[in-house]
Formats: C-alpha cells, sequence, structure tokens
C-alpha cells in the first residue's frame, strides 16, 4: 500500500511528468535526466536560492548548470545607483594615491639625492597621509550604505568570501527566477565576459603608458 510504479520512462514519459504547470517531486537526477534524454548534465539548468545545497552540490557532483537566486541584489543595487557619485570619487582618490606612490618612486631613483627632492618627498608623504584617511572616512561611508557590515558580494577593496564561490560555482545569478524568462528567450545563450589578470587591466587602460 503506498506504493506506486511510474511509467515516466515510457512513451511521452516526460511530457506527462514536466510539463508546464506540473512539480516533478521526488525521484532522482539519474532518473530525471533519463526523461529528459540528456546526454550530459551541462544541458540542465538548475535554478536555486542556497549556495551549498542548490548551487554548489549540483555543479560539483552532477556538472549540472545553475543559477542562483539572490533576492538581496535587488537592494544592493538599488544603493548603488544611489551612491554611484561617492563610488567614483573613491576610485579616483585611489587613482591620485597610485600616481603619487609613482612619483615619489621616481623622485628617489633620482642622483644625486638633493635637499629639494627631499622636501618634495616630505610633502607627498603629507599628502598621502591626507588622501589615506579621506579614504578610509568614505569608503566606511559607502559601505554603510548598504548595510552595517558592508556590501553583500564586496569586502573593503576585494571580492567578498560569498562573490568568490557564486563567481566560482554559479553559472548564472538573479535577483529572482523570473528574470530569467523576462529578460531571456528560452534560445538565450550566456557567454562568461572575458577575465583579466592586473596586468591586463593595466594594459588595455588607456591613460597607460608604455617604455621600451
Amino acid at each position: 500500500d503506498g506504493v506506486f510504479e511510474i511509467e515516466s520512462f515510457g512513451q511521452n514519459g516526460a511530457g506527462k511528468f514536466l510539463q508546464q504547470g506540473k512539480v516533478f517531486q521526488g525521484g532522482n537526477w539519474l532518473q530525471l535526466q533519463a526523461m529528459l534524454r540528456t546526454q550530459a548534465g551541462e544541458e540542465i539548468l538548475y535554478v536555486g536560492d542556497h549556495l551549498y545545497s542548490d548551487v554548489l552540490r549540483s555543479k560539483r557532483t552532477l556538472g549540472w548548470r545553475t543559477a542562483l537566486i539572490v533576492p538581496e541584489l535587488t537592494n544592493e543595487m538599488a544603493v548603488f545607483r544611489t551612491n554611484r557619485d561617492l563610488f567614483y570619487q573613491i576610485l579616483q582618490l585611489r587613482k591620485l594615491r597610485d600616481d603619487m606612490n609613482s612619483y615619489a618612486d621616481g623622485l628617489k631613483r633620482l642622483a644625486p639625492f638633493t635637499d629639494e627632492i627631499e622636501r618634495k618627498l616630505s610633502e607627498l608623504d603629507q599628502d598621502d597621509i591626507q588622501v589615506k584617511n579621506a579614504l578610509i572616512t568614505l569608503t566606511e561611508r559607502y559601505h554603510r550604505a548598504f548595510h552595517l557590515w558592508g556590501q553583500m558580494f564586496v569586502s573593503g577593496y576585494q571580492d567578498s568570501r560569498f562573490a568568490f564561490y557564486v563567481e566560482n560555482y554559479a553559472c548564472l545569478y538573479t535577483s529572482k527566477a523570473t528574470n530569467l524568462g523576462i529578460k531571456a528567450s528560452p534560445e538565450r545563450a550566456f557567454r562568461t565576459g572575458a577575465e583579466m589578470l592586473p596586468h591586463d587591466k593595466m594594459m588595455a587602460d588607456f591613460s597607460t603608458s608604455f617604455e621600451d
């Protein structure tokens, strides 16, 4: 009693059990792939909202394509739009600090080491402290605009641990599953963006000058 034979592999089995409006519950991944007649896990897109049980395990164990639902993303993007000017101000100050350090390095390589060079280096040190303190204040204000603990995907100036796992194990991520139907057709192909190391970004920057 309570045991039923499911003819999911019979004629039009997938159509009966996987048609729109029905919920496929129970079974296992081998049965599901057999019903769908897929030869590889990459033909299946698994959508879930749990980074470990939905995304990481499906990706590593089954080789399925994965889409992570991150509801907080809507608020993150809204807060970023509001604080975009502050974000770019932080980037400009970081660029200024890098330029000041490069200029100071150039002065240190000059010979002979004169009193004038020493005076300029001292001024640069003082300016660097001021820029650093301004960055601390602005960065704290920027991160607190999102949450008491800061951004979900960013920790300081680097990707957060959460962002690391999303980037490495989620093929796609979005704020809600309906975005996949609203923004894309079933035939849509999603392609990864080009990854760039720091030296790639430097060479791609139009402001970079090259020396022989």
